[in-house]
């Protein structure tokens, strides 16, 4: 394998990477707007199932792709496909073109996704950190970028309009590709002899992967609480505006509540995930399960009230960020440096899935019965953690 970046760009990587993650929310933000039309209960949930399928069908290529290829060249490409995609979105306001054009863009994000995970052990050697602070790193990088990319995108479009708000994301998309060449960072795998000639079955490139253990409970269990936390997802907003009577000021302030308990945990996470990534992805895992319960079950035990929810938030936000840190770190570890793509694949093929699943689930249980949904939710978070743990212990 041969790996390496300029010395003095890890950082403003860092930083380039925060902007696109910005601009990653901007986009989202930006396409709901335009799809709110009256026909946005179909074309809403449509537009968001067009951002995963894609990625999800492609996943396996991808992460074989990764492996084959230098990684930081993949993310230049995708990078300023993403700038074109977007631009040409800003000219093409119709409702085909919106969906069309996000179908595209969910499957450059499994792209640059993959991509990323790959550069991550490269950017940490070079930056001289373990790789659970530079996962860490990452993690801050997005939740900053979830915390002001919704805000940044509703100012820009209630400014200036849909069409300059994607023209700014896609110049961050740009930006990316420009500061991702210039720090030359690479990560390339060398095939053995006679490898490529070879040309393995795409099954039997994952198949030593998914013949460990270890990686195969953490990904079942990750996919569990997936599953579980969007049920959640898409009871939230009747839990605010039916179950709590409250408006759109409250959601977004709960929204806020998440993303800065999102911040908090990366903040921590480099030190907590550095030496037990596995027990800690287990154990925020349940965490993030009991902070749904709790919600859930405020009919219960106390009167519900919107100060409830949002020291839930906080306390499962933190959580999720030490979760996403320690998960990926044991992936990185646990895989071998030339199967990091195909494993950074498995786990975004898991992750979509699951999603896609828990808000279908979840459908079952709005509008009037968001409490419910949190209960549900919540066992499962903690079922997954508890019994993915005793799992994964028994394999050591």
């Amino acid at each position: 394998m041969t790996f390496g970046f300029r010395r003095g760009w890890g950082w403003l990587l860092l930083a380039t990477l925060t902007l696109s993650t910005i601009g990653d929310e901007i986009t989202l933000i930006t396409l709901m707007f335009r799809t709110a039309g009256d026909h946005a209960a179909l074309a809403i949930p449509l537009l968001l199932i067009a951002q995963l399928v894609p990625g999800l069908l492609a996943a396996p290529y991808i992460g074989r792709l990764t492996d084959r290829r230098d990684a930081g060249l993949i993310l230049i490409f995708a990078s300023l496909a993403q700038a074109a995609i977007v631009a040409w979105l800003a000219f093409s306001a119709s409702l085909l073109a919106t969906i069309v054009g996000a179908s595209i863009l969910g499957l450059l994000f499994a792209i640059s996704g993959t991509a990323t995970f790959a550069l991550i052990p490269v950017l940490a050697q070079g930056l001289g950190m373990t790789l659970a602070r530079a996962n860490a790193g990452l993690e801050f990088v997005r939740s900053a970028g979830m915390l002001a990319g919704p805000v940044v995108g509703g100012i820009l479009v209630s400014s200036g309009g849909t069409r300059n708000a994607l023209l700014i994301d896609a110049g961050s998309f740009a930006l990316l590709a420009l500061v991702v060449w210039g720090s030359g960072i690479r990560r390339r795998t060398q095939p053995a002899d006679g490898e490529e000639q070879a040309a393995p079955t795409l099954l039997a490139e994952y198949l030593p992967l998914l013949r460990n253990r270890r990686i195969v409970i953490m990904v079942a269990a990750l996919t569990l609480e997936v599953f579980a936390t969007a049920i959640a997802d898409v009871a939230f907003i009747f839990l605010i505006t039916i179950s709590l009577s409250a408006g759109a000021t409250a959601l977004g302030v709960l929204t806020a509540f998440w993303a800065g308990g999102m911040l908090l945990g990366a903040a921590l996470a480099g030190a907590i995930a550095e030496r037990y990534p596995a027990k800690w992805a287990f154990a925020t895992a349940a965490l993030m399960g009991a902070s749904m319960l709790a919600i859930g079950v405020m009919p219960v035990i106390v009167v519900p009230s919107l100060a409830g929810v949002a020291v839930a938030f906080v306390v499962g936000g933190a959580a999720n960020s030490v979760h996403n840190v320690a998960v990926r770190t044991m992936l990185q570890k646990e895989a071998p440096p030339d199967a990091h793509g195909k494993v950074a694949a498995v786990y975004v093929t898991a992750t979509r899935s699951a999603t896609i699943a828990g808000f279908l689930a979840g459908g079952l249980f709005v509008p009037a019965s968001a409490f419910t949904a949190y209960i549900v939710g919540g066992l499962l978070g903690v079922i997954a953690g508890l019994a993915g743990w005793g799992l994964f212990h028994l394999m050591r």
